[in-house]
């Protein structure tokens, strides 16, 4: 089995080789022998030595055991509707680092039309419950599903727990919302014009949104995302990000369009500078 992983997880840089090689996978296999792999999730094969060199640019730590564990919900999912008590059992069981792989993959079953409502209102059910670092990865499987008023319910349940509590968090529930649901984001305009204009994120530390500070010999602070550190105001990239959403549902207000035009010319980071004018152009 460990070797009918490997062929799958080696394509990981391309998805539709990833994804033939899945499906091949499992035409091979019952859905009772691919449920197998599951053994591999926290134990995974041994990284190929053919994929050293290319391995080295994604880091060190957890990279091989997580294109596993894609790689075996690839598999799962060929399976379609067979698949799904096995799904459900890791997405809404004990929280674990495959529980939001395993609700993606039911989200995009349920976009296929295999169980939908199913999926829908068990996350619903269930969402409430799950650890903070499973929440949004599960908000975005869900929010591509389409045409379905459930999904837009769910989501605002969540985006107001979150409003009082911490604003960047329920800004990106609508960040997700909005490219199915854009018109059900609408009616929290005031609340996304608040976080452009700085409002309640005022001295908003970095480290409330994963960064990790590093302090120098003469007392320097110093904030990194991922190994890189930060540059520029991480209170502008929220005031931007929030004002480049509001204007994707509203492209006339004044306030908003004159905070882009400064941005446009004066916001610390370039790659804002130049997503404004994507998005002013229509290019974004």
């Amino acid at each position: 089995m460990a070797d009918l992983l490997i062929e799958v997880a080696q394509e990981f840089e391309d998805l539709d080789r990833f994804r033939a090689a899945a499906q091949s996978v499992a035409s091979r296999l019952t859905f009772d022998q691919a449920k197998d792999l599951t053994q591999f999730f926290h134990r995974n094969p041994p990284q190929p030595d053919a994929l050293a060199d290319k391995m080295q640019k994604y880091g060190i730590f957890g990279v091989w055991m997580n294109i596993c564990q894609d790689a075996i919900f690839e598999v799962l999912f060929q399976y379609k509707a067979a698949a799904i008590p096995t799904l459900n059992t890791i997405a809404f069981g004990v929280y674990d680092w495959t529980q939001y792989k395993a609700i993606d993959i039911l989200c995009r079953l349920a976009i296929d039309g295999i169980q939908t409502q199913e999926t829908i209102r068990n996350i619903g059910d269930k969402i409430g419950y799950f650890r903070y670092e499973a929440v949004f990865p599960s908000l975005a499987s869900l929010a591509r599903i389409p045409d379905n008023q459930d999904v837009p319910k769910i989501m605002l349940g969540v985006f107001n727990e979150y409003a009082d509590a911490d604003p960047i968090d329920a800004l990106m529930v609508l960040h997700l919302l909005v490219p199915n649901y854009p018109q059900e984001a609408k009616p929290h305009l005031a609340f996304i014009k608040a976080i452009a204009k700085g409002q309640g994120i005022e001295n908003r530390s970095p480290l409330l949104d994963g960064a990790v500070m590093s302090i120098d010999a003469d007392g320097h602070e110093s904030f990194y995302m991922h190994g890189v550190e930060i540059e520029g105001n991480f209170e502008e990239t929220h005031r931007i990000n929030a004002a480049m959403l509001f204007y994707h549902l509203d492209q006339d207000d004044p306030e908003i369009n004159q905070l882009l035009d400064h941005w446009e010319q004066h916001a610390a980071n370039e790659a804002h500078r130049d997503a404004i004018r994507a998005l002013k152009s229509g290019k974004a």
